[in-house]
């Protein structure tokens, strides 16, 4: 009787492999077999696994003390899987919620929630390039821009009957701050006689359409120069002799490759980084392309009023050597041929496309490791993405019409210009057999924080010109630019073409002019070959 209790109580308990082996023996001995019962037999006993189902039910209807306690143990380890799966359920959902904040319900669908920031390229994302300024007025006698380095730079002319504020406006002037100007220079002046003079009109702007200084030169060594001081405008009327001298200046480039602290060790003003950087524009990226120790030579105007130096004149030869390459070029005008810039053997400096989308602007050393173009794809379209801080001038890289501007869902303030037609290989001209044309290629810009001026469809815009500034608009965790390539056909070309220099473009120095060309240029080039040893 004894021995049929054991049994039973021996079926709600899980059988190891050991107990089982032993009492496998102990029956053995028991019903008078062999001492060892078959290896087989021990096995599958103390081996087999015991469905825990089936030992809660045997408990229940066999010796309910100790079965009962093991079929609540094995309860309470389902009850934490089961709060553990709900748990990891709820994650998800939330999860799921704040990825729908983000993309769908945000407006913009910005990123800005994690306060993504661009590398150190030009401050945080709460400041960047041309930050508005409340006191431009730096107190030189002359030069009303000196100090504004950090501003947008912008030209114009007042021809054919354009007037200052016209002129202002295609500048991208905000036309509540044309109306404070306009007031506080009827003081000095008859603004009507401006109209149609083809005066120069040069601007200092912050990114938002704000105007820290302005001057128009009515005539040599007259100016009129206004600049933001307070909630007010001081206006001055200069006129002073004016004076040009013809300048050598050598360049060598520093520890962080900046052309700005290049001219400054030069004992020059930031403003001749910006006017080499524009000049170069069709070779070479200074933010890109240059090193430590690359040097460079100008020949260049500099313009004095009375006993200061104002500003600087015509950019007449430059001679770069570095990392990039080597670069020589001689503003020259041929007969029967528009002034520009040429090589030592008369080919135009011209070419169909900058290396460059943006105008000069000041970059932080720090940030330079950030600035070269990524490669992209949204919804299959291949773009280059260029990191820039907020307010960066963004150019045309080559004339065209305009053939879209507006918001476009996630790429946000588009700009897309349809390029003239250039030739297609590099070297044409002299005689020599004409190219196949590349004809209706297309750039198309996004994220732009906005326009300089009101591009409509159809405007006609100029290769280097201004026609906006890089922005956040869009789905873009920081600001930048994005920038596409389109054939004829819409297909999206590789924008890191642009890496390699386009075909040249333009007229070039004619064949019987060649010989006059080299000797005018000869003492040129001695004067910077000099300046350079």
């Amino acid at each position: 009787m004894a021995s049929k209790r054991s049994s039973r109580s021996g079926a709600n308990r899980r059988v190891g492999p050991e107990t089982g082996s032993k009492r496998g023996r102990q029956r053995g001995i028991k019903h008078g077999g062999s001492s060892r019962a078959p290896r087989g037999a021990a096995r599958s006993k103390g081996n087999r696994r015991v469905d825990p189902e089936l030992g809660k039910s045997k408990g229940k209807g066999r010796g309910k003390g100790k079965g009962k306690g093991k079929g609540k143990g094995k309860g309470k380890r389902d009850v934490a899987e089961f709060k553990a799966r709900n748990r990891t359920i709820l994650l998800l959902l939330v999860l799921a919620f704040v990825n729908a904040w983000i993309f769908l319900w945000r407006d913009e669908g910005g990123l800005d929630a994690f306060s993504a920031k661009a590398a150190v390229i030009g401050g945080d994302r709460r400041h960047g390039f041309a930050d508005p300024m409340s006191e431009a007025c730096g107190g030189d006698p002359v030069d009303v821009f000196a100090g504004l380095d950090g501003q947008l730079r912008l030209e114009s002319r007042l021809n054919e009957g354009r007037t200052l504020r016209l002129a202002l406006l295609e500048l991208g002037v905000a036309a509540t701050v044309i109306d404070e100007l306009e007031a506080a220079i009827r003081d000095t002046m008859d603004l009507g006689l401006l109209t149609g003079s083809g005066a120069p009109v040069r601007v200092a702007g912050d990114r938002d359409g704000g105007l820290s200084a302005l001057e128009v030169e009515l005539a040599e060594g007259h100016l009129v120069q206004v600049c933001r001081d307070g909630s007010s405008f001081t206006v001055r009327n200069i006129q002073h002799p004016l004076r040009v001298d013809v300048a050598v200046i050598a360049l060598e480039l520093g520890e962080h490759a900046s052309l700005e602290e290049a001219a400054v060790d030069a004992g020059q003003t930031p403003e001749l980084a910006r006017l080499i950087s524009d000049t170069l524009a069709q070779d070479l990226d200074f933010t890109a392309d240059t090193r430590p120790g690359d040097t460079i030579q100008v020949l260049v105007e500099k313009r004095y009023l009375g006993r200061n130096f104002h500003r600087y004149g015509k950019l007449l030869a430059l001679r770069f050597r570095g990392n990039a390459g080597s670069l020589a070029y001689y503003r020259y005008k041929p007969v029967g041929v528009d002034e520009a810039f040429f090589d030592s053997k008369g080919r135009p400096m011209t070419r169909a496309l900058l290396r460059t989308p943006f105008a000069w602007h000041p970059v932080a050393a720090e940030g330079r490791a950030a600035l070269a173009p990524a490669i992209e794809f949204v919804d299959g379209r291949m773009g280059a993405v260029y990191r820039r801080p907020q307010g960066a001038p963004v150019v045309a890289l080559g004339g065209g019409l305009i053939r879209r501007v507006g918001l476009e869902g996630d790429d946000g303030l588009v700009v897309e210009i349809e390029l003239d037609a250039y030739d297609a290989e590099q070297g044409q001209g002299q005689g020599e057999d004409a190219a196949a044309q590349v004809v209706g290629q297309r750039v198309r810009y996004a994220h732009l924080m906005r326009t300089i001026g009101e591009l409509q469809p159809g405007d006609r815009v100029e290769q280097g010109q201004i026609i906006g500034l890089v922005g956040q608009t869009g789905k873009t965790p920081a600001p930048r630019l994005r920038l596409e390539l389109l054939d004829a056909a819409g297909e999206r070309l590789d924008p890191m073409a642009l890496g390699v220099r386009a075909p040249r473009a333009g007229d070039f120095v004619p064949e019987d002019q060649l010989e006059r060309f080299g000797e005018d240029i000869r003492s040129w080039r001695r004067a910077m070959r000099k300046a350079g040893e």
